[in-house]
């Protein structure tokens, strides 16, 4: 009788035995599975295009990999790059046909982060705000604004943005000797004390234009 029952018993046990190799079969594969679909993710691909759409009527060369990477941080930028003599400078110090696979360590929040040198690399030629051309600065400006906004940055800050650099663009100030000049040291110090306080979480609004501060430019 005993052995009847250890016979009738094992059946049972290959059966447990069977199903436990079935589950860890099946969280294998589904593991694969989860693998292979991410790094279908990861995989470049090329986007389509708009039927009906055509080159633009002016190509314009984008600026540098390290400005846009600057723009994705949402950090301050010097507008010279988004003038001609900056454009000029990336096609000349960024071969368009080579990949630069050099290295370097940047921080991003705190964070250090290796990147391409490309795009943490400030150029050597580089001028700040108050040493454009007012002409240099109204074109550079335009630009600028207009990569901010294909990085994405929140539409309030684009549009206060575009607010004070139209009070600026025709303020009273330009009328007076080195009015220009005021204009863009004033640009120059309020644009990067901005993105310093939005950074400290102290952010205020920029197309107020404080005439006591300009007042001390002059």
């Amino acid at each position: 009788m005993q052995r009847r029952k250890q016979k009738l018993t094992q059946p049972k046990k290959l059966k447990r035995y069977t199903v436990r190799e079935e589950e860890e079969e099946a969280a294998a594969n589904e593991e694969a599975d989860c693998e292979q679909r991410e790094a279908e993710k990861k995989r470049p691909k090329m986007n389509t295009f708009t039927p009906g759409a055509s080159v633009a009527d002016i190509l314009i060369h984008p600026p540098s990999q390290y400005i846009l990477q600057k723009l994705s941080t949402f950090n301050y930028t010097e507008l010279w790059y988004f003038s001609f003599a900056g454009h000029l400078d990336t096609e000349k110090y960024h071969n368009k046909s080579q990949v630069d696979d050099t290295f370097g360590i940047t921080r991003v929040d705190d964070l250090l982060t290796v990147r391409p040198v490309a795009s943490v690399r400030a150029s050597c030629n580089v001028l700040p705000d108050h040493e454009l051309s007012f002409s240099e600065f109204l074109k550079a400006k335009n630009c600028f604004l207009d990569h901010a906004k294909k990085a994405n940055w929140p539409i309030t800050n684009l549009d206060t943005l575009t607010k004070f650099f139209w009070f600026l663009e025709t303020h009273p100030s330009l009328q007076i000797p080195l009015g220009e000049k005021i204009i863009l040291t004033y640009t120059s110090c309020i644009r990067f004390d901005w993105h310093r306080e939005l950074k400290a979480g102290r952010g205020y609004n920029i197309s107020v234009i404080n005439s006591r501060l300009l007042d001390t430019i002059t």
